[in-house]
C-alpha cells in the first residue's frame, strides 16, 4: 500500500512541480530575453517553489522509494518525447516547453533517481535496545589517568 501511495505522490508531486517550474521558467526566460528585469524575480520565485515541490517528492522517498522513482520516470519520458518532437511541450506552455526542450528534465530525472536510493528509510529496530539506551552504564573507556 505504501508503494501505491508513493507512486501517487510521485505522479502528482512531480506534475505539480513541472507546472509551477514551467511557469517560472517561462516568466524568467522571456523576461531576460526582453530585458524586462522587473519580472525575473517572479519567475525565479516560481522556479524555487517548483524545486521545493520536487524536494517534497524526494522526501516522500523516506516512506517509499516509488515516489522519486515515479517522478524520475515521468521526467525521463517527458524529456525523451522532446527528442522526437522538440516543439511538443510548447503545446502545454512556453515555460514547460523551454524546461523540457532544453533537457532540464533529464537533469531532474537523474537527481530523483539517485535520491530514490540515497534517502535513508525509516528502520524499525528488532531486539532489545543497546545498553546505553537503557540507562545502564556502558563499558569503561579505560583507566582514569591524573
Amino acid at each position: 500500500m505504501r508503494h501505491i501511495v508513493g507512486i501517487l505522490v510521485g505522479l502528482v508531486g512531480t506534475g505539480a512541480a513541472l507546472v509551477v517550474a514551467g511557469r517560472g521558467m517561462g516568466i524568467a526566460y522571456e523576461s531576460m530575453m526582453r530585458m524586462d528585469l522587473d519580472r525575473v524575480p517572479a519567475g525565479t520565485g516560481l522556479l524555487a517553489v517548483g524545486g521545493v515541490l520536487l524536494g517534497g517528492v524526494v522526501l516522500a522517498g523516506r516512506h517509499s522509494p516509488a515516489a522519486p522513482l515515479t517522478g524520475a520516470v515521468l521526467l525521463a519520458l517527458a524529456t525523451a518525447a522532446t527528442l522526437f518532437d522538440p516543439q511538443a511541450p510548447f503545446a502545454l506552455g512556453r515555460g514547460l516547453g523551454y524546461l523540457l526542450s532544453l533537457q532540464y528534465g533529464a537533469l531532474l530525472a537523474g537527481l530523483l533517481a539517485v535520491a530514490a536510493f540515497v534517502v535513508p528509510r525509516r528502520r524499525t529496530r528488532t531486539g532489545p535496545p543497546p545498553p546505553w539506551a537503557q540507562g545502564t552504564p556502558g563499558p569503561s573507556a579505560g583507566p582514569v589517568v591524573h
